[in-house]
């Protein structure tokens, strides 16, 4: 835990926000409701307010915390303590083993350096690159948990934001981010690739995603833009947002066919992006008319560990693996570092476990709270029926819409000869366990390839050959039929379907 102070002139400002502007990116899953108890900090001395009237002192719980979303700052000031983790947490990136590139001399003349930037919802991943003619090296990578998270866990929460007037709010957090991040790589480049849903990049570019909230889902815009960086304040003298296929179809999944060269395959194939929403791409390979669908199933922050009671985004220290040993539960951790909360693989795998030693029913129904005994730490993870409850909804939401995509195209399950499972979840699932909590269908077990952040490695690629990229992304973008699983007969049975456990 960290001190941190808040001064008397902060008086009237709600403490998230303060602190949020402060730098310290702090959890509200909830969206500021107040009801997910993530943004708690502990009072050591000093007074909040109850509401912006000013009128009632907040008291706090028996161990002196109060939610921060819920607190507003006094005449008074404080002094209170929060997770040193929610201002230094860094997330463990995984390229997957689709990404080859070969070394550029950088001591030659005509080598040009490169940014490229994916922002998720949940995580911001960024890495540096050296370029010369046909090859490329990778510099350096950093990430971040994004900073929007104090305004929600989701991206409805995030819109439902922008319509109370907080999108520039939202937008100058993530820029600072940016620029820390930039900072770090310490790196001159002139080109700075962007992919990400399209509501983060809208709120990238300051225009509000409003549209996107409601029927008919329509987004301000959807083609390549590119910018300037000194009009998004940022040290680079180009920026370009590769383009979406819709409103839920984004430039990260496109970036994502770029990188596992998906319209290559002669078979049916598909990419899955899990996240916070489960983006789907199905190409129905060059001998079956080279058709591409596209879907996304709202899954919910449950994968990324929000909404999760010890749950965590794939941060170092995150429990990403769960083993039975002698009837004990025991965990290790992404960087074998001390256990701060459990990630989604880890929790796939531990629902898992309960599975197959009677303690969850083919309901969902836990009848007891179970420990984890937690890697190089004290402290003990557990889960409760509600976090049963709300990954079963994750991984129903990403089965049905997976086999709902194979429907609409025509096709069969056994009919795709891969699956190229993406992003953070992806790079530590336990195919095994997937399978066993119904997440990914039985026969495609052996089909499975994990290719860990595809948008990130496309938006790289997309620097290498950008003129031919932006020709394959545009026209990945525009030719895909979007599926809209809201209005699917087949997707709400299979949804109702694989809420069970089988």
């Amino acid at each position: 835990m960290i001190s941190v102070k808040i001064p008397p002139e902060a008086a009237g400002c709600k403490l998230i926000k303060y602190l949020s502007k402060q730098g310290y990116s702090i959890a509200a899953d909830c969206g500021g409701k107040g009801t997910c108890g993530k943004c708690r900090v502990k009072m050591l001395s000093g007074s909040f307010y109850k509401d912006s009237e000013m009128s009632c002192l907040l008291e706090p719980d028996s161990d002196n915390y109060v939610k921060s979303c819920r607190a507003w700052c006094s005449e008074q000031g404080a002094e209170i303590l929060i997770p040193e983790a929610d201002s230094t947490d860094q997330i463990a990136l995984s390229l997957g083993d689709s990404l080859e590139y070969s070394s550029a001399d950088e001591s030659a003349e005509s080598v040009r350096y490169g940014i490229a930037l994916d922002i998720g919802t949940t995580t911001l991943a960024m890495a540096s690159i050296a370029i010369k003619e046909d090859t490329y090296e990778i510099i350096q990578t950093v990430s971040r948990l994004n900073p929007q998270r104090s305004f929600g866990a989701d991206v409805m929460s995030r819109i439902t934001a922008a319509s109370e007037g907080q999108l520039l709010a939202m937008q100058e957090v993530l820029l600072s981010e940016i620029r820390s991040m930039l900072d770090s790589l310490r790196v001159k480049a002139d080109i700075m690739t962007v992919v990400a849903n399209p509501t983060m990049l809208h709120i990238f570019c300051g225009v509000s995603p409003e549209r996107m909230g409601a029927y008919p889902f329509i987004p301000e815009f959807t083609d390549m833009k590119i910018l300037t960086g000194s009009s998004l304040g940022l040290p680079v003298e180009s920026v370009i947002l590769l383009p979406s296929a819709s409103a839920f179809i984004g430039a990260d999944v496109i970036a994502g066919c770029l990188s596992v060269a998906l319209t290559d395959n002669a078979q049916p194939v598909v990419l899955i992006d899990i996240g916070t929403n489960g983006e789907m791409m199905l190409y129905t390979g060059t001998d079956n008319g080279g058709k591409l669908y596209a879907a996304s199933s709202a899954a919910g922050p449950a994968f990324e560990g929000a909404g999760i009671t010890t749950g965590v985004g794939g941060i170092k220290g995150a429990v990403c693996a769960v083993e039975l040993h002698a009837d004990t539960l025991m965990s290790h951790t992404i960087g074998n570092e001390e256990a701060v909360g459990i990630c989604g693989s880890g929790l796939i795998d531990l629902i898992a476990v309960l599975l197959s030693r009677g303690d969850i029913d083919e309901t969902g129904y836990l009848e007891e709270s179970p420990v984890v005994y937690a890697h190089g730490s004290n402290r003990q993870l557990t889960i409760t029926e509600q976090d049963v409850r709300a990954f079963q909804l994750a991984k129903s939401a990403i089965r049905a819409g997976l086999e709902a995509l194979i429907h609409e195209a025509g096709l069969k399950v056994d009919d795709i000869s891969k699956v190229y499972i993406a992003g953070g979840l992806g790079f530590y699932m336990n195919i095994d366990s997937s399978v066993q909590v119904g997440l990914i269908p039985a026969s495609l077990k052996d089909k499975v390839a994990v290719v860990g952040n595809s948008a990130l490695s496309g938006a790289m690629m997309f620097m290498l050959r950008d003129t031919i990229m932006s020709r394959e992304a545009e026209k990945i973008a525009t030719e895909c039929t979007t599926i809209e699983l809201n209005s699917s007969d087949f997707f709400t049975n299979a949804f109702i379907e694989y809420m069970m456990f089988e």
